[in-house]
């Protein structure tokens, strides 16, 4: 039985915490028997991700699950936790050309899925079309785990951090008017946005700036069109892995941090490419493994703190404030490229979204021949993706958009109810 600490964050949400899903969009439709035989082959690498989770005295600890994974094509997905799945934490469903893995917040982040994502669609292709593809990359049922792949992060006590000036960021963002005040009974949307790979690529490459970096300056861009006399720099808070800099580059637990990037009205006179180096300054700042190190122990603090208090309720009053929080201006979330080698001619694009964010959210993903962003917002309007077209037109980009899509994904059981499931 293990303790959960680096998810502990997402664990005492009032109302439960909602899945969030990789969605892939197949070129053709789904062969149920072929999937069942992948999430049997693929689980086989990733044992550690059939487990369940108990609650004792206010904490949540991981067990094993020998219960079967639920394979279906259900109408709506299934809650996280839940007996109709076995009290599973992760969840594959598929319906038309479409492959979903849902998984909790509490098991992993979507860096610890992505590569067990890989191995299922792998096999997957595998077996439906009775090839072996060549994807080097891919772990295989049968190899071993790596050293770290199952070390909690924040399990060990504070990083060792050396005695040095932080970078002084500026955290404070304009906040969206639509985002300001929303009822807790949120309506959630999302749209689409395939952008060609090799189009995106080399824009961001003349401009000296990484994928993450010219769409954060892009979507900066389209919301200052919007709001043209903001009172504070439109704020980008970038999902960022840590692994690397904790030196812990496998492990499937969470391990993100947020890096910050405000774009202010002195960065607003430059070009886009000097705005992109200096975004990449401020980048590199905020990625010095000591200021890493000392956001890891700020979530070393949280989770202490939480362990300190007596009871479930206790520790649900004190996470109290996430139930609604909404981080000015927008989040950009960028998963990287995928690892599927020649499986990826089967694959149109790969889509992550989860409901129970408050304001704008933007997930990227690379697969084949487009790069995927998944523009989310707990509002219904259309002026932001308006504006976001606006500024990919601009850029001579070679995109296409979704309409919009209303969705909801379902929150959790296995934390909501907070009891024991034997």
């Amino acid at each position: 039985m293990e303790k959960i600490r680096s998810g502990q964050a997402f664990l005492y949400r009032e109302k439960g915490l909602h899945s969030t899903v990789i969605d892939t969009h197949m070129k053709e439709t789904i062969c149920g028997d072929s999937l069942k035989k992948a999430l049997a082959k693929a689980i086989q690498r990733y044992p550690y991700l059939s487990q369940k989770m108990i609650e004792q005295n206010g904490d949540f600890y991981l067990i094993e699950n020998p219960m079967p994974f639920v394979l279906d094509k259900p109408s709506e997905l299934h809650s996280l936790g839940s007996a109709e799945i076995n009290y599973h934490l992760i969840d594959v469903t598929y319906q038309d050309q479409h492959i979903c893995v849902a998984f909790h917040h509490g098991l992993c982040d979507g860096q610890g899925i992505k590569p067990f994502v890989e191995t299922l669609l792998y096999y997957y292709c595998t077996y439906k079309y009775q090839t072996k593809f060549n994807a080097p990359l891919i772990k295989l049922a049968g190899e071993p785990l790596l050293p770290d792949e199952t070390k909690e992060p924040l399990g060990d006590g504070k990083f060792d951090v050396l005695d040095a000036d932080l970078p002084v960021i500026n955290k404070d963002g304009y906040a969206l008017p639509d985002a300001i005040n929303q009822s807790d009974e949120k309506t959630y949307y999302r749209y689409e946005v395939n952008i060609n790979q090799s189009n995106f690529i080399k824009f961001a490459k003349e401009n000296n700036a990484t994928p993450s970096i010219a769409m954060a300056l892009l979507t900066s861009q389209a919301i200052k069109n919007i709001y043209p006399d903001a009172d504070k720099p439109i704020l980008c808070n970038l999902a960022s892995n840590m692994r690397p800099e904790l030196n812990l580059d496998h492990t499937y637990k969470n391990c993100v941090n947020s890096l910050y990037l405000p774009y202010s009205v002195d960065l607003e006179k430059l070009t886009f490419k000097d705005q992109a180096i200096a975004y990449r300054k401020m980048l590199n700042e905020q990625k010095q493994p000591n200021v890493v190190k000392t956001s890891a122990n700020s979530m070393v603090y949280l989770s202490d703190k939480l362990d300190e208090l007596p009871s479930y309720e206790a520790k649900q009053k004190m996470m109290s404030f996430f139930n609604n929080i909404s981080l000015n201006t927008f989040i950009i979330s960028y998963m990287g490229q995928s690892q599927l080698g020649e499986c990826e001619q089967h694959i149109d694009s790969m889509h992550m979204y989860s409901s129970g964010t408050t304001g704008l959210v933007l997930n990227m993903l690379s697969v084949g021949e487009n790069i995927t962003i998944d523009f989310l917002q707990s509002f219904e309007t259309e002026k932001y993706i308006n504006a976001f077209i606006h500024v990919l037109n601009e850029s001579d980009l070679d995109f296409k958009v979704s309409e919009q899509i209303e969705f909801r994904t379902p929150s959790d059981t296995a934390s909501r109810q907070s009891q024991v499931v034997a």
